[in-house]
């Protein structure tokens, strides 16, 4: 008999042990339903900041200058090919050889400094790209921060926003604003 009472008791004690874990349970469920509905959310459409942003837009001139000249001397090298090689099409003799030599020099000064500029166009890009990456990242920290914004995510990756989320003018606007380093270090 004292099995039973004993058995009985400790199925007692089970039973509310569950019930309040329950309660706890539905209690710590209603707490983290209320405060995600408390979460602020917004959405920035980054490609839309860079073609819209000053500093991209200079960024494309200063580019543009720098780079332009040697893209004219490259294309200049190719017209300059493309006559040689229909003159070739009617030469005879020596002067076609001597036409092959000069295309295959040309060829290979073509390609230099076609793969040269390639590669200081595109180190120049990065550059520009990481400092404009910072004056967006500061533009839009300020502005989560100032409007207690938990969460904000990149629009190119969003199924469905409603404008009223979408914070990518106020970035365009801020980051406008941003010129030096200066600036954007200071939080």
């Amino acid at each position: 008999m004292f099995k039973k009472i004993a058995l009985a008791s400790a199925l007692s004690l089970a039973v509310l042990s569950n019930a309040a874990l329950c309660e706890e349970a539905k209690a710590e469920a209603a707490k983290a339903q209320s405060s995600a509905s408390k979460i602020s959310v917004a959405v920035v459409n980054i490609r839309l900041i860079m073609s819209e942003l000053p500093q991209a837009k200079e960024a494309t001139v200063a580019l543009q200058k720098e780079f332009g000249p040697r893209s004219e001397e490259l294309r200049k090298i190719q017209e300059e090919g493309q006559k040689l090689e229909k003159e070739l099409q009617t030469a005879k003799g020596e002067r076609v050889t001597e036409i092959n030599r000069k295309l295959a020099q040309m060829k290979a000064d073509f390609e230099l400094k076609s793969q040269a500029l390639q590669e200081d166009s595109q180190k120049k890009e990065r550059e520009i790209e990481v400092k404009l990456g910072r004056l967006v990242q500061t533009a839009i920290d300020r502005i989560a921060k100032e409007r207690g914004i938990d969460l904000v995510v990149r629009g190119e990756t969003v199924v469905f926003a409603t404008p009223a989320v979408d914070i990518s003018e106020d970035v365009i606007a801020r980051a406008s604003k941003l010129k030096s380093s200066k600036e954007v270090n200071k939080k």
